[in-house]
């Protein structure tokens, strides 16, 4: 080989070089995966803290401090279901038309009701319905 010449490099026999782009891509994937941990590490520790706060409502002493746990059972679970993407359909409460594709009815009844009462709010995740609103007939005032 004359001595101006240089000699190319080729990679060994078995390991093929990745171009820039694959890198590039290999980045992004692994950045994309350390966010979703992130986040699911952010849920676990929302959902932690509501089992804590469940427990401290079941052993609260008095009626106060059981409503006290209670709220804040509650804003760890929305707090929870948040981290994860879900929100609540529904207000409870509620007066609306009877849909048996939209509605769980969590009474038997003889005759399907025209309007019902949201007892618990549905919960979704971007359009997918992960639990439908429960809800009961609405109490029909008796005539005189």
């Amino acid at each position: 080989m004359p001595a101006g010449e240089a000699k190319s490099k080729r990679p060994k026999a078995g390991t093929a070089k990745k171009s820039a782009a694959r890198k590039r891509a290999a980045q992004r994937v692994s950045l994309t995966d350390a966010l979703a941990e992130a986040a699911w590490s952010e849920a676990d520790a929302a959902l932690a803290q509501a089992l804590a706060d469940f427990d401290e409502s079941e052993t609260a002493a008095s009626k106060a401090a059981r409503k006290d746990a209670r709220e804040r059972l509650g804003q760890s679970l929305s707090r929870a279901a948040r981290k994860r993407g879900l929100s609540r359909t529904g207000e409870l409460d509620e007066r609306v038309t009877f849909n048996a594709g939209e509605h769980d009815l969590n009474a038997a009844v003889a005759k399907t009701p025209k309007t019902v009462r949201i007892q618990a709010r549905g919960v979704t995740r971007g359009g997918e319905v992960l639990a439908k609103p429960r809800v009961a007939p609405v109490e029909r005032k008796k005539r005189t």
